[in-house]
């Protein structure tokens, strides 16, 4: 419910910020460019972190990675 929560506020805060600049004087927009550059930089940094994270954890809500008990899968 959270996450549904989170990623709504993304969305929302995007067509924001999106229809703002539509409205800023290019004086200002010079500003909003230097720090979109900075996101271009971050990105790919942030986003290898991630699959690195990823590749080395297991799954949080699989009970058969977690459960000692279970030696098979079972399909349901």
């Amino acid at each position: 419910m959270i996450m549904k929560i989170f990623v709504a506020l993304v969305i929302l805060t995007a067509i924001v910020v999106g229809g703002l600049v539509l409205y800023v004087p290019r004086d200002l927009l010079v500003k909003i460019i230097y720090f979109r550059d900075f996101f271009d930089a971050a990105l790919p940094i942030l986003a290898f972190g991630a699959l690195i994270k990823y590749l080395c954890t297991c799954c949080m809500k699989c009970t058969v990675c977690h459960d000692d008990k279970t030696t098979k899968v079972t399909q349901v």
